[in-house]
């Protein structure tokens, strides 16, 4: 007794699962650096854990070719099969595009493809742009090389036509009763009470292994549909109990703050560094040729080495950095416009102090939604690649940071004082097509990476080198901090504490003398930035709620940090990486309550800040 409609279904499922390894193995493939050491073994088990989320996947895949058979089966029209053939190809041109997708987007942010991700293709230019030529030249053939092999075989080896229409009556019935429970099984991934989530492809030690077990659909979706709940999962507790864990945090002696500054105005110019991580700074504990001109200077300004990026993403650490404001798991604040008005930022309070501004990048600031919020925040002034010269080279992403720098010099001549002249730098940031020639050749996958950070380093040299025969110089206090880290040569998973270790510093001849070379060893983050600096200033910091003043005796220090299932805390000499879903992959305790302690407050200090974010 013949069944076809069930065999059609068979041959699917086992095509879908052959396309899923086929992903897995291009994945493992190209991050083969990430995983070596844990074994070959540990990294072939990865196809075993994945066929949970596989098969689950393949449920949603099938649900509406299952509808058009049926239909079909019924109605005994072609067109049905025909429309089924077309549905099918479309996912797999889709699967295509997530496989090969993901390499880069994992390449840089050291996730797989999310909402987030997703939502940047509302700027399909500055994608392509950030994209190298070979990712582009490899990327389009490999996604249409894939898809072509999934609707090749689906057309040899699933055989549609095979498919009768209603004869007898009772097989179509069957098919119509039968295969709906069975497709909802396989979604649900079994009849248990917790449907199938992401973390159940977890097994290893190894996060890069992790991620290949974890269905790349499948992880897009539950992605998305996270991110349409909202809020949901980051309620531990009641809200009243929440809210006091953190003002504890932040209660303060406001009148316990040493003064760093021998002056009240000072001149600002503040450098962001795109993804600068603290192992580019030997002073940080990183590698000792990368960085030199930036160490030599932090011997003469205040280095804070034990700093911390918010988030990931570079709207992140402008939101951190300008606003004082932690980073969200699966989202960020500056890309909506409904949000962010409801932020504070530190060029108000400077401009109401007499500040005149400015803010500028060599690249694009459309990315991220930059452009917005710099401009509702009031910059004076906003420079930005279109800006620069056509007689400047520019590489895919912009002009080099040494234009940039250049550029800023420039602006500053006969300005009025005082001024906050705030600039994002972008040579440090992929494809690396800086105008430089690689001068250190080790750093694996990362030596472009760290290249770049040598060139960036060689024009902060020439950029603080000029700036000294301005007039302006002696009245300027100059901020350097990163907008979120980098994998650098160590490979630390990605949301490990020490990667998300960034570099911070004050460095100027408005820093008091017997400050200067102070190795700040406190544990501090970039959202500390803005009330510092307004408190050295002597202004109102009373809206920068999540941010603190390092320099004030009795704060307590500690630093948050955002990834896109869950959270980190950290603390001097302690920290706990915490997911949603409770699991805990990266912690040091000094004492045995710590691990509870930690996490009470990390889980805290979340659900404050998307209490806030929702509210906005």
């Amino acid at each position: 007794m013949q069944f076809p409609a069930f065999r059609y279904f068979l041959r699917l499922y086992v095509l879908w699962l052959l396309l899923f390894a086929a992903a897995r193995l291009i994945f493992l493939s190209w991050n083969i650096e990430e995983w070596w050491s844990a074994g070959v073994l540990e990294a072939l088990a990865s196809f075993v854990y994945g066929l949970y989320l596989d098969t689950a996947m393949c449920g949603y895949f099938m649900a509406l070719p299952w509808l058009m058979v049926v239909v079909h089966m019924w109605s005994q029209q072609q067109f049905w099969l025909t429309l089924a053939k077309i549905f099918t190809a479309l996912w797999m041109i889709t699967l295509g595009w997530i496989t090969i997708g993901e390499l880069p987007v994992y390449d840089e942010w050291h996730h797989k493809l999310t909402f987030k991700a997703i939502w940047f293709l509302g700027n399909p230019l500055e994608v392509i742009h950030t994209a190298s030529w070979w990712q582009l030249g490899l990327g389009i053939p490999a996604v249409i090389g894939f898809s072509y092999l999934g609707i090749r075989l689906y057309n040899r080896r699933v055989h549609p036509e095979d498919i009768l229409p209603r004869s007898p009556w009772w097989k179509p019935t069957l098919a119509t009763l039968l295969m709906p429970p069975l497709l909802m099984l396989a979604i649900r991934g079994g009849v248990q009470q917790i449907p199938a989530n992401v973390s159940d492809a977890y097994y290893s030690n190894n996060n890069a292994l992790n991620l290949t077990s974890v269905n790349s659909a499948f992880h897009l979706a539950a992605s998305i549909l996270e991110n349409a709940k909202g809020g949901e999962p980051y309620a531990f507790m009641e809200n009243e109990e929440a809210n006091s864990i953190v003002d504890i945090l932040y209660s303060v002696n406001p009148d316990s703050t040493v003064s760093v500054l021998s002056v009240q105005r000072p001149n600002i110019v503040l450098v962001v560094l795109e993804s600068w991580s603290a192992d580019l700074v030997k002073s940080c504990g990183g590698y000792d040729s990368i960085t030199p001109f930036f160490d030599s200077i932090a011997q003469h300004g205040i280095l804070f080495s034990d700093c911390y990026a918010s988030g990931g993403l570079s709207d992140q650490g402008m939101a951190a950095v300008f606003s004082g404001f932690p980073a969200q798991p699966r989202t960020s604040i500056i890309t909506q416009p409904n949000k962010y008005p409801k932020l504070p930022c530190i060029n108000k309070e400077l401009k109401k102090a007499g500040y005149k501004s400015s803010f500028s990048f060599g690249g694009q600031l459309s990315y991220g939604n930059i452009r917005s919020y710099m401009y509702f925040n009031e910059f004076d002034k906003i420079i930005e690649g279109d800006d620069f010269d056509d007689s400047i080279p520019q590489g895919k992403l912009g002009v080099a940071d040494e234009y940039l720098f250049r550029r800023q010099l420039q602006e500053l001549k006969g300005i009025t004082q005082p001024f906050f002249a705030s600039m994002f730098t972008l040579s440090s940031h992929g494809p690396f097509d800086f105008p430089m020639k690689h001068e250190l050749n080790w750093g694996g996958k990362e030596k472009d990476y760290i290249n770049s950070a040598l060139y960036v380093d060689r024009c902060l040299k020439e950029f603080i080198n000029s700036a000294k025969q301005q007039l302006w110089y002696n009245n300027t206090l100059f901020v350097f901090v990163s907008d979120h880290s980098h994998n650098s040569p160590k490979n630390w998973a990605f949301n490990d504490p020490r990667y998300r270790r960034i570099p911070m510093l004050f460095f100027g001849e408005v820093v008091k003398e017997q400050y200067r070379g102070w190795n700040y060893t406190e544990t501090v983050s970039q959202t500390d930035l803005a009330k510092t600096l307004l408190t050295q200033l002597q202004l109102p910091a009373e809206d920068y709620v999540y941010s603190k003043d390092v320099f004030n005796r009795t704060t307590k220090h500690f630093a948050f940090f955002a990834f896109e299932e869950g959270m980190g805390w950290i603390e001097p000499n302690r920290y706990i990486t915490w997911w949603v879903d409770g699991r805990v992959d990266h912690k040091k305790f000094v004492q045995p309550d710590d691990s509870l302690r930690l996490g009470k407050r990390g889980q805290a200090y979340l659900q404050k800040v998307m209490n806030d974010y929702w509210s906005y």
